[in-house]
């Protein structure tokens, strides 16, 4: 009977080992996405349409939120735009698709009903409701030690994206690093 606890404490051990392991790889190639993210993606502003409540108060654990990014300057200039924009956003969370006044309004309805986080998520906004304008409602992973105060203080979120590689992370940034342009940009 000795032997027998034995081999199932060595086998608890052992998934103990295996987990400890996997939470060590996954933080590992968190880190490597989020390294990619910053050297070669567009550094940008992401406004702020919803996140966890956590986020609004002092804490360590890092968590999702849902922003408006847009490849173009001139958009994400646009502060007015943007928080009207994200005020209609969060208008439609709640609403049933089936209840709105169009199909535009139905589709964003449809994307705030869902708030399961997905690395790399960004849906184009319909263009009539984005008044003719490209912008994309993202899923981004906010890292609070790239937060002043570490928590979320205002509707802009520092970020990083990279336009070309739709799967990618989409993830905070240090407030400090200067913004990168794609190169296709600076030929416009």
């Amino acid at each position: 009977m000795g032997g027998l606890w034995w081999v199932v404490g060595f086998g608890c051990g052992g998934l103990v080992l295996l987990a400890v392991g996997l939470v060590v790889w996954l933080a590992l190639l968190d880190r490597r996405k989020r390294k990619r993210v910053l050297e070669e993606g567009e550094h940008t502003t992401g406004w702020l349409v919803q996140a966890n409540m956590d986020l609004f108060e002092e804490g360590v654990m890092d968590l999702p939120a849902l922003v408006l990014i847009s490849p173009d300057k001139e958009v994400m200039d646009d502060e007015r735009f943007l928080s009207e924009l994200a005020d209609r956003i969060m208008e439609l969370k709640g609403v049933k698709p089936d209840e709105c006044d169009d199909e535009d309004e139905a589709l964003v309805a449809k994307l705030m009903s869902d708030e399961t986080y997905v690395e790399g998520k960004r849906d184009k906004l319909p263009k009539r409701f984005a008044k003719g304008r490209r912008v994309y409602l993202a899923h981004i992973f906010v890292y609070r030690d790239d937060l002043p105060g570490k928590r979320i203080k205002g509707r802009r979120i520092p970020c990083a994206v990279i336009w070309d590689d739709a799967g990618s992370l989409i993830c905070t940034r240090p407030a400090g690093q200067k913004g990168r342009r794609r190169e296709e940009d600076e030929d416009e």
